[in-house]
């Protein structure tokens, strides 16, 4: 055999090798990701200049989606001092006025010295009989489990609509300042936080994310829960349930649908910064919900739960701090604090609580909730200053366990950024004691 026929052969097996990973690695949100689309463009709008830095106003087209050529505002906001080129901050936003992103942007632009932007409408809506939101996706889903077209769920579009905004500011940044981006920090809220999961697990330039109140991931075991603790379903899922989605959860198509679009089937991808900021009172979710993925998530992650904040973060100023701190760090590539926690049940007596950060820690306090039937969502969170010791950054508390009843507990950490900018971490939320009031799981269709 020649040299040359066994270089052949070697090159041969190469290509061979590629094929079968790419069968191997690939689904059906990456395939659609990776397919091209001529329908992509944006145009600017307008431009306004501020003391402070630059707006500008733009519309894009991310894609074509079963025949709807999908439309957003995209705003992206420059401040006058760069000092970190090579980055950009991307708001997944849904409907609404784009002008009231624009606080927010001008905070993290200007703290971090980078570029921020917020991409609007995702998902395009209303489609089929008026649907949105939440019903739409349901929809989608549906429509999937019916045909088995795998391009119907509409997460697939959402995120590219993503991959698309990070195209477009790219473009637009290098075209009009000569400034080459290439790290994103993505941050969505709800459906949005979702789309913010799956965009990272498929797309590189995200070195890290803040999800917003989308504490769902490992979807099969959070709805088992749900319906073990509140004896069924909230009614904020009703779109899912009112289509049986949840009793379907092992049917053959819906577990291929499920290694999709639930972002816990990529968790080994999740190797980049995460803070994940959510409420205490989110009707969608019980308060636990952490607890089905939280320990399986890659470091380094980080976690800012609002106290009795609902789904809206009770406007998000005190979760807006936090983010902001976040991508602070993550733009001047410094370390991220980490925060350590144990929730330890004595002779179920009580709880021997301890959290301790590796930076100075401002305050430490004690976060509690008592609930007769472990449904937290409308019950009222009180905190208790705790003391601060071993270099102002431990702290420890003796919580009792309830006499009926259950209770909640969490501790929240203050720490200030080296620009001087306070801002909050949390520990998990545990439950005591650590029981199912209802126990029940009704039987799937398979």
């Amino acid at each position: 055999m020649t040299i040359d026929h066994q270089k052949r052969i070697k090159r041969v097996c190469l290509i061979c090798c590629l094929l079968v990973t790419q069968t191997v690695w690939g689904n059906p949100l990456e395939n659609y990701i990776n397919r091209t689309e001529p329908d992509y463009h944006w145009q600017p709008t307008k431009v306004l200049n501020e003391p402070w830095g630059t707006i500008g106003y733009y519309e894009l087209v991310s894609q074509n989606w079963r025949s709807f050529n999908w439309k957003h505002h995209l705003i992206i906001v420059r401040p006058s001092s760069i000092r970190n080129p090579d980055i950009a901050f991307l708001k997944i936003a849904g409907d609404g006025n784009c002008e009231n992103q624009i606080d927010s942007l001008k905070i993290l632009a200007e703290r971090s010295g980078a570029v921020t932007a917020v991409l609007m409408n995702v998902p395009n809506q209303p489609f089929y009989e008026d649907r949105r939101e939440d019903a739409l996706i349901a929809y989608t889903f549906n429509q999937y489990l019916k045909t088995g077209d795998e391009t119907w769920p509409l997460l697939f579009p959402m995120v590219k609509s993503a991959v698309k905004a990070m195209d477009a500011i790219q473009d637009i940044v290098n075209q009009e300042h000569k400034q080459q981006i290439n790290r994103f920090v993505l941050s969505g809220a709800s459906k949005r936080g979702w789309a913010t999961w799956l965009a990272a697990a498929v797309d590189k330039r995200i070195t890290a994310i803040a999800p917003m109140v989308i504490d769902t991931l490992n979807m099969k075991a959070q709805l088992q829960w749900s319906e073990q603790i509140y004896g069924k379903q909230s009614t904020k899922l009703k779109d899912y349930t009112e289509l049986d989605l949840h009793r379907k959860l092992d049917n053959n198509e819906m577990q291929k649908l499920r290694s999709w679009i639930d972002p816990y089937a990529y968790i080994q991808r999740f190797t980049m910064p995460k803070l994940l900021l959510l409420g205490t009172n989110d009707p969608y979710w019980t308060v636990d919900s952490l607890r089905h993925y939280w320990n399986d998530l890659p470091e380094p992650k980080l976690i800012y739960q609002t106290p009795n904040a609902g789904h809206d973060l009770n406007g998000g100023d005190q979760a807006l701090q936090t983010l902001a701190a976040f991508f602070e760090l993550i733009a001047d590539q410094k370390p991220l604090p980490k925060i350590a926690w144990k929730f330890n049940n004595v002779a179920n007596t009580h709880i021997n609580a301890q959290v301790e950060s590796n930076e100075h820690a401002g305050t430490i306090s004690l976060w509690t909730a008592h609930s007769d039937d472990r449904d937290f969502r409308d019950n009222q969170w009180t905190a208790q200053k705790l003391n601060i010791t071993r270099g102002s950054s431990h702290a420890k508390a003796s919580i009792p366990l309830p006499k009926s009843g259950y209770q909640a507990y969490l501790m929240e950490v203050e720490l200030k950024t080296d620009t001087g900018h306070s801002f909050k971490l949390s520990t998990q939320v545990q439950v005591s004691p650590d029981t199912k009031p209802c126990g029940c799981w009704a039987k799937e269709e398979k």
